[in-house]
């Protein structure tokens, strides 16, 4: 009989059901209904996993070997107490009761109690010591650039003004030397011009000069011929 069982059980053949559900909150606890029609009690399993889940599946033969079963999984809140779920079945609804916890006692979604939020104490207000007190003291000593005194001001005074009169006298200088070189250009421009005005003149005399005496003795020429012919 026992072989027979298990023979049937292997060549049954399965179709998946969805069965409609409905969730309703209520006070001081939530409600769930499974309609799961053509199912009786002892075909049904209802299981509360350690992940905080409501596990409810079954099956039911649907003639010959063919056989309808479900399985469907439902979370758990976190305010709901877990030890004191119940399920009961009433015509063709399993109705699933999960009763909420008191205020102050949920849990998390993986089954440990959930503590509230530690609450942040004042942070102490450390003193600085005295030593670290002196050595901020040093550390701003040595930062600190040394001031200079009267007698070194009075010094970079003094060098800055020579250096002022440095520059004015080289620039008077560097004038002398431009205006001198300028005015011996000039003399010798000068001179260059006079010389060629000199030379000039000897040339224009000269040039006067030969023709006048040309003509005087063509002049005396021919007033000696006009006496030796008469």
């Amino acid at each position: 009989m026992e072989r027979k069982s298990d023979h049937a059980t292997v060549n049954r053949i399965y179709d998946e059901f969805d069965p409609i559900f409905n969730r309703k909150t209520e006070q001081g606890f939530e409600t769930l209904t499974i309609y799961l029609p053509g199912f009786r009690k002892e075909q049904l399993k209802v299981q509360v996993t350690t992940t905080r889940k409501v596990r409810v599946m079954g099956e039911r033969p649907a003639g010959a070997n063919k056989w309808i079963r479900f399985r469907k999984e439902f979370p758990i809140q976190a305010n709901i107490d877990v030890d004191s779920i119940g399920a009961k079945f009433e015509g063709a609804n399993l109705v699933v009761k999960l009763p909420r916890l008191p205020m102050g006692k949920q849990t998390s979604p993986m089954g440990t109690t959930a503590k509230p939020p530690p609450v942040p104490k004042e942070t102490e207000k450390v003193q600085p010591t005295k030593e670290k007190e002196a050595g901020v003291e040093k550390h701003a000593e040595k930062a600190q650039l040394p001031k200079p005194s009267r007698e070194e001001e009075t010094k970079r005074d003094e060098k800055e003004k020579a250096l002022k009169e440095a520059e004015r006298e080289n620039v008077c200088d560097g004038v002398k030397q431009y205006y001198r070189s300028n005015v011996n250009a000039y003399k010798e421009n000068l001179g260059g011009y006079v010389a060629l005005m000199k030379n000039n003149k000897k040339a224009i005399t000269l040039g006067m000069v030969a023709p006048a005496a040309a003509v005087l003795l063509l002049s005396l020429g021919f007033y000696a011929g006009q006496m030796f012919t008469s």
